[in-house]
């Protein structure tokens, strides 16, 4: 894989990954076939 970040043997940590531009950024990243933790939650008031 030819990427700019070097993601290869890598894991990455996405928090916010739920919605907007955390989803958007997991989608590419799972495009990618990059490793992910991800976390994301929405708190209740």
């Amino acid at each position: 894989m030819n990427t700019w970040l070097k993601l290869e043997s890598k894991t990455v940590i996405i928090t916010g990954g739920a919605s907007g531009i955390g989803y958007a950024t997991v989608q590419e990243f799972l495009r990618r076939g990059v490793t992910l933790n991800v976390a994301g939650g929405k708190t209740r008031s």
